[in-house]
C-alpha cells in the first residue's frame, strides 16, 4: 500500500509548493500537512479530493485515485520499461488502442448476452482488458502532456467536464 503522505510531500515539492502555501488552500494547518507527509497522521478520506485538487500534480492524481478507489483506477505508468517522452507515450497509445480494436473485432456483438457460451464470455473479458490497457495509456499520455507543457491537469479536466455537459452527456 502506498503512503499518501510521502506521495503528497513529493508532489508538493514537484509543484514548488511549501507546506504553508498548501495549507492556505486547505482546511488544515501547516502542522497537519507535516504530519500527513511524515505519516504521523492518517489522511481524512474527505480531504483526498481537496488535497489532490490543491497540489495539482498528475502523479499525485494517480496515487490518490488508486488509494481512494482501490483497484478500480488507472495506474500511473512509471518504471524501467516506460519512456515518458510524449512521442513514446503516443506510440504506446496507438499500440494499445490497435490491440483493443483488433480484440473487439473478434467478438460477435449482435448475439444476445444470454445466448453466449463460456468461451464467448471469456473473449469479452479479453476485450475489456484490452480496452482498459488502451484507456490507461491514454490517461497516462494526458498526464505526460500536462507535465511537459506545464498545463494544469485540474484546468484541463474542468474544461473537458464542461464540454461533456454541453454535449449533454451525463457526467
Amino acid at each position: 500500500m502506498i503512503k499518501l503522505g510521502e506521495e503528497l510531500a513529493e508532489a508538493r515539492k514537484r509543484q514548488g509548493l511549501t507546506q504553508e502555501q498548501l495549507a492556505m488552500d486547505l482546511p488544515v494547518s501547516r502542522e497537519t500537512i507535516a504530519k500527513y507527509e511524515t505519516n504521523q497522521r492518517k489522511f481524512q478520506e474527505d480531504l483526498y479530493q481537496q488535497v489532490a485538487y490543491s497540489v495539482d500534480d498528475p502523479e499525485y492524481y494517480f496515487a490518490t485515485w488508486n488509494e481512494a478507489a482501490g483497484r478500480v483506477s488507472i495506474p500511473y505508468f512509471n518504471g524501467d520499461y516506460i519512456d515518458r517522452h510524449p512521442a513514446s507515450m503516443k506510440y504506446m497509445v496507438q499500440q494499445e488502442t490497435n490491440e483493443a480494436l483488433d480484440q473487439m473485432e473478434r467478438v460477435c456483438w449482435a448475439k444476445p448476452i444470454r445466448m453466449q457460451n463460456e468461451s464467448e464470455r471469456e473473449e469479452i473479458k479479453r476485450v475489456i482488458h484490452e480496452i482498459l490497457d488502451a484507456a490507461a495509456s491514454m490517461i497516462n499520455l494526458v498526464a505526460v502532456l500536462c507535465k511537459e507543457y506545464d498545463f494544469s491537469m485540474k484546468s484541463i479536466y474542468k474544461m473537458w467536464w464542461a464540454s461533456i455537459k454541453t454535449r449533454r452527456w451525463k457526467a
